[in-house]
């Protein structure tokens, strides 16, 4: 849930920040867990604006994103799995009183048979991504959308990476390949498709930037939501350690993906130096993206409007640089409207319809409400984009 709201966060800036084109122009999309949501919209034309609302709201179709779709617990398994807690327990107290002694450990082992495959159902979360994709105008099959996508997950069975929407897993629906790179492990039950199961793209690495060069990208931007925390600096007593095994845990799982991320795009730059490679992700030092867990269902909102703070001023901290680097691939940039976005930020602080109104407006405040003012934005880049046409 952080790294989805990080990423449409981001987006909606990234979006402020091109002249002439949006996000939803790119020629291909690669996306990992969160990512595989994220891009999926993307590559169906519905804008990082429409997805910022969807985190509060029902809108154009798209019903809200509620604690529903993302935590349906595990029944089937659930149930299914304690048929063998009898012999679990049997074994364990065999053992206990044959005199050998038992570690905690070793009850774990005697019990994990009776535990569920996942805590959650993945399937609640595919139900909503095919709800909203079937709509008018959008598709739920990869070979009808015109813009090529690719769904990383992981094949549990073998351990290879799986990419939906490539070779024989070209005519998987979207939704399923969506709720398949979700799939994290423990957490949600295996996505079983076609007779195999799927987990958690991120387990073969965060992102598969590999799929974009060899389908000829060459500039690509990579958005990562999660990054270790350095708290190299802290006070007696705030360590990460002292934050007992949930902190300890977040930590691992956020320094698991970034090196794998900061390795496979050395690799990269290294095999194909003239491809160009943004990366986008929050700062060692965040302290906002360390705070929660990457399951918070309840900071989304307040993730986005950090992602869009942060971004939209390392955008405009940079400006000369991106502007030469997109320059070379013939794509302008502004900072304009990202000002005064960032001005009106300030401006309005914790006031939450004004911050909807400013990023899902277009450079400067919307009195209007949020809803009516990503209309209007909405319908003024739809009409920029048939004047570009024409």
């Amino acid at each position: 849930m952080t790294g989805a709201a990080y990423e449409i966060g981001a987006l909606c800036a990234i979006d402020q920040f091109l002249e002439q084109k949006t996000v939803n122009e790119f020629d291909s999309y690669v996306g990992t867990s969160a990512g595989a949501l994220v891009g999926a919209c993307l590559a169906n034309n519905i804008t990082p604006r429409t997805l910022l609302s969807v985190l509060d709201s029902s809108t154009l179709g798209i019903d809200q994103l509620e604690p529903h779709h993302l935590f349906a617990l595990n029944f089937p398994s659930i149930f299914t799995r304690l048929q063998y807690l009898p012999f679990g327990m049997s074994g364990m107290m065999s053992q206990f009183f044959s005199g050998k002694g038992l570690s905690l450990l070793e009850m774990l082992e005697h019990l994990a048979p009776s535990l569920p495959s996942g805590i959650y159902d993945g399937r609640a979360l595919e139900r909503y991504v095919r709800a909203a994709l079937e709509m008018p105008g959008r598709t739920n099959h990869f070979h009808a959308l015109d813009r090529e996508l690719a769904i990383i997950a992981t094949d549990l069975d073998t351990g290879d990476r799986a990419i939906f929407g490539h070779g024989d897993l070209a005519n998987i629906p979207i939704s399923e390949a969506v709720a398949a790179s979700a799939a994290i492990p423990f957490v949600y039950r295996p996505m079983r498709i076609n007779g195999r199961d799927y987990i958690d793209g991120g387990i073969r690495g965060t992102v598969s930037l590999d799929v974009a060069v060899e389908a000829g990208a060459e500039l690509i931007v990579c958005i990562n939501p999660l990054v270790p925390f350095d708290n190299s600096d802290h006070e007696p007593g705030q360590a990460i350690s002292d934050g007992g095994v949930l902190q300890i845990g977040h930590q691992v799982f956020r320094t698991f993906i970034h090196a794998g991320l900061h390795y496979h795009i050395k690799q990269i730059r290294r095999r194909h130096p003239k491809v160009d490679i943004i990366l986008i992700e929050p700062s060692r030092n965040d302290r906002l993206m360390f705070r929660d867990s990457a399951m918070n269902y309840h900071s989304r909102t307040e993730i986005a409007r950090h992602a869009f703070e942060t971004v939209s001023t390392h955008l405009q901290d940079h400006f000369d640089y991106y502007r030469q680097l997109l320059g070379k691939h013939g794509i302008k940039i502004s900072g304009e409207r990202i000002h005064q976005d960032l001005i009106d930020l300030e401006k309005y602080g914790d006031d939450v319809e004004a911050i909807r109104s400013i990023m899902m407006g277009d450079g400067a405040l919307s009195q209007s409400p949020p809803d009516l003012a990503h209309s209007l934005a909405e319908l003024e880049r739809v009409i920029g984009r048939m004047d570009d046409a024409s």
